[in-house]
């Protein structure tokens, strides 16, 4: 988290899994401490583990991780 801090979840967001990619809507619900779920409001294709997802809300960035499939 950019803030140092995780916000507080469940959190309505929009997320990147793609640079060029315009920011996709999504909740982010907590799996433990360190992971979080992230459910998008549409099906975004070819999501791979090991890619980075960055988080923002409005214009502003919260932060980011990488993704990783062990918690389905």
């Amino acid at each position: 988290w950019v803030a140092g801090v995780a916000p507080k979840l469940p959190l309505r967001a929009s997320a990147k899994i793609r640079y060029r990619q315009q920011s996709q809507p999504c909740l982010l619900k907590s799996i433990d401490a360190g992971s979080l779920h992230v459910v998008f409001d549409e099906p975004q294709r070819a999501i791979t583990p090991g890619q980075s997802i960055v988080i923002y809300q409005r214009d502003d960035c919260l932060g980011g991780g990488v993704i990783d499939y062990r918690h389905r």
